[in-house]
C-alpha cells in the first residue's frame, strides 16, 4: 500500500533522479541496461562520487536499483574515464535510501495533526505535505486525475502568490487581487474549500459569477491545414477529435480494444465531466490513419495525460501560424475542435437532440448555445439552397437515402428530404 501510495504521489509531485549514494543531481547517462524480457533501462552514473546505478521499472517510482560502485575518482581526470566509467569492483547490496521515504509517507493518513490556532502559518515543507494529503484524498475518492491535478495546481499558486493557507482572509485577498477569469477563480475557491474542510478552517467562498463566453469557430479548412501540416501521431490525434468531438481528455485515454476496425466503430465508456458514453462511426480515412500508428502500449496515443501531446500541438500550432500568416491558428486549441463539430453538426441536421447525444452532454442546456453560434455564422434565413423531395413509397426513400438526401420530417404520411444542391 504503501509503495502504491508512493508511485502515485510521484505524478504530481516529481522529483528529480538523485544518487543514492550521495543525493547529488549531477549524473552521467551511462548506456541502457538490456533485460532478458526485452525491455531496456536506464544506467546513470554519478559525476560526483562515481556511483553507477539503473532505474528499476518494477514499480515506475523513485526507488532505485544499485547495480555497480566505481572508484571515487574526478570524473573528468584522464585515469579515471578509460576504466572506471565501465569497470566495477564490487557490487553494492546496500537497499534504496527511498525507503525510509515511502515508509513516512505510508504513515500520512494516520498521523494526528497538531492543533494550533488558525492562521498560524506553516513551513513550506508543511504545507506540501498538507496538500501531498489533499490529492491522495481525492485519489481514494476517486476524482479524475485531471481534477486532482487541478486542486494541487491551485493550492500551490495560492502558496506561490503569498497566500497563508491556515488564513482564509489571506487565501480571499489573493484572490480578489489576481487577473483571473471568474471562473478560475471559482476553481482555486474550490480548491481551498477542500483544503479548508480537511482541516478544519472556517471560511466563506467568495462570490464568483458563472460566466460563459461565445467560443471561437474556426473554419474548416484552417481544421484541415493545422492537421495537414501536424506530424502522423499529431494528425491522427486531430482528425478524431474533428470527427467526434471527443473531450481531449477522453481521446488521450481511448484503447486500442475500443474501436472496432471491421465495421469502423469507436466506443467511449469512461467519458469525463459526467458525460453519458458514445459510439462514433468513423472515415475511412480516419480508421487509416489510426492502422498506421504504432501499437506499443494499450492506450492508441501511448500516453494517457494529454499534457504531453497538447505540448507537441502547441509548437506545431506556433509554427504553422507563422508559415501560413494565420494568426487565428493561435486560437485553436483542442477543445475548439468539439465546438466546430457541435456547430456543424446542428447546422446540417437542425437536430438539437441530436448534438446533444453526440456530444454525450448529460444537460440539454449546455447544447442550447450552439443555436445561437450557428444563427449567427450561417444566417437564420440560410441562403444554402436545397433540393426538397417527398414520398411515402419504401422503395424511393432507399433510393433517396442512398444518393445523400438527409430526412426532414413527416407530413401526411408523407416523408420530406433534402439535399443541398
Amino acid at each position: 500500500m504503501a509503495w502504491a501510495e508512493d508511485v502515485w504521489r510521484n505524478q504530481f509531485f516529481p522529483q528529480p533522479i538523485r544518487c543514492p549514494q550521495c543525493n547529488s543531481t549531477k549524473l552521467f547517462k551511462d548506456g541502457l541496461r538490456y533485460l532478458s524480457d526485452g525491455t531496456s533501462i536506464q544506467r546513470y552514473l554519478c559525476r560526483k562520487c562515481g556511483y553507477r546505478f539503473s532505474e528499476t521499472r518494477l514499480n515506475k517510482s523513485n526507488k532505485f536499483q544499485h547495480l555497480q560502485k566505481v572508484d571515487k575518482q574526478i570524473l573528468n581526470s584522464p585515469e579515471a574515464l578509460p576504466f572506471n566509467c565501465q569497470g566495477s569492483h564490487e557490487a553494492s547490496s546496500k537497499a534504496p535510501s527511498a525507503i525510509k521515504a515511502v515508509q513516512t509517507l505510508a504513515e500520512v493518513e494516520t498521523r494526528q495533526e497538531k492543533p494550533m490556532r488558525e492562521g498560524t502559518k506553516l513551513s513550506e515543507a508543511e504545507y506540501k505535505g498538507r496538500i501531498t494529503e489533499i490529492a491522495w484524498m481525492l485519489k481514494k475518492a476517486n476524482y479524475a486525475e485531471e481534477t486532482i491535478r487541478m486542486v494541487v495546481s491551485a493550492l500551490r499558486t495560492l502558496m506561490s502568490r503569498g497566500a497563508n493557507l491556515s488564513d482564509p482572509e489571506s487565501v480571499k485577498l489573493i484572490i480578489a487581487t489576481q487577473n483571473w477569469s471568474e471562473n478560475r477563480k471559482r476553481n482555486v475557491a474550490n480548491a481551498y474549500n477542500l483544503y479548508a474542510k480537511k482541516y478544519g478552517i472556517t471560511w466563506e467562498k467568495p462570490k464568483t459569477k458563472i460566466s460563459r463566453i461565445i467560443p471561437f469557430i474556426p473554419k474548416e479548412e484552417e481544421i484541415d491545414a493545422l492537421i495537414a501540416g501536424s506530424g502522423k501521431k499529431l494528425a491522427t490525434y486531430l482528425q478524431l477529435l474533428k470527427e467526434t468531438g471527443m473531450r481531449a481528455g477522453e481521446a488521450t485515454r481511448l484503447k486500442w480494444t475500443d474501436i472496432d476496425e471491421e465495421r469502423r466503430i469507436i466506443i467511449l465508456n469512461n467519458p469525463e465531466k459526467g458525460s453519458h458514453p458514445r459510439i462514433w462511426k468513423i472515415t475511412t480515412k480516419l480508421m487509416n490513419m489510426l492502422n498506421a500508428l504504432p501499437r506499443k502500449t494499450q492506450y492508441i496515443f501511448g500516453n494517457p495525460n494529454p499534457r504531453a501531446i497538447r505540448a507537441l500541438f502547441c509548437n506545431t500550432r506556433k509554427s504553422l501560424a507563422e508559415k501560413l500568416q494565420n494568426p487565428r491558428l493561435l486560437k485553436i486549441s483542442f477543445h475548439t475542435f468539439r465546438h466546430w463539430k457541435a456547430t456543424t453538426l446542428y447546422h446540417q441536421t437542425k437536430n438539437l437532440l441530436l448534438v446533444k447525444e453526440f456530444l454525450g452532454h448529460a444537460e440539454i442546456d449546455n447544447t442550447l448555445r450552439y443555436i445561437q453560434i450557428e444563427q449567427a455564422l450561417y444566417g437564420q434565413n440560410s441562403d444554402d439552397e436545397f433540393i426538397v423531395y417527398g414520398t411515402s413509397d419504401k422503395e424511393e426513400i432507399k433510393k433517396l437515402l442512398s444518393v445523400g438526401f438527409d430526412y426532414v420530417c413527416q407530413k401526411d404520411d408523407i416523408l420530406y428530404f433534402r439535399k443541398r444542391k
